[in-house]
């Protein structure tokens, strides 16, 4: 094979590959399934808040929602937040509703929730997003924060 049909077959590969993964949200993107997880309403960290630097024995991660007629807090327990930190991924458990009252509240309507894990490895960076259990949504990112 001459090297200008390897130099087609490359890029005709990669456009079959992007276009695969650009998913318009709703559907499609490589492996199937519905888009990012949709919680319904507006989501961040609470504790750690986006950008902090924490321990790694922090053992827990807690989110603020806005309000509760959405879908998240009618499912909170089929819900969980995954981190990420380059090739690691930890799961933590299923989200428990928490009361802050001292926290951040970031909307009129505050509405806190917890996910429990082991401690973290240092010097990471964590991406942290929100899964459906069961719903082949993708995660759902909604901030970071590093140890």
């Amino acid at each position: 094979m001459n090297l200008r049909y390897m130099r087609r077959a490359l890029a005709l590969g990669s456009l079959v590959v992007l276009s695969a993964c650009s998913g318009t949200g709703t559907g499609g993107g490589l492996f199937g399934g519905n888009g990012a997880c949709q919680p319904g309403t507006d989501v961040t960290l609470a504790n750690p808040r986006q950008g902090q630097f924490v321990s790694s024995n922090i053992g827990q991660v807690e989110i603020v929602a806005n309000g509760n007629a959405n879908t998240l807090y009618n499912t909170s327990g089929q819900w969980y937040v995954t981190l990420t930190s380059g090739f690691t991924t930890i799961n933590g458990g299923n989200l428990v509703p928490f009361s802050d009252p001292g926290g951040y509240h970031p909307y009129g309507s505050d509405f806190y929730y917890t996910s429990s894990f082991g401690n973290l490895p240092t010097n990471a960076t964590w991406t942290v997003s929100l899964v459906w259990s069961n719903q082949g949504c993708s995660p759902a990112s909604i901030g970071s924060f590093s140890t």
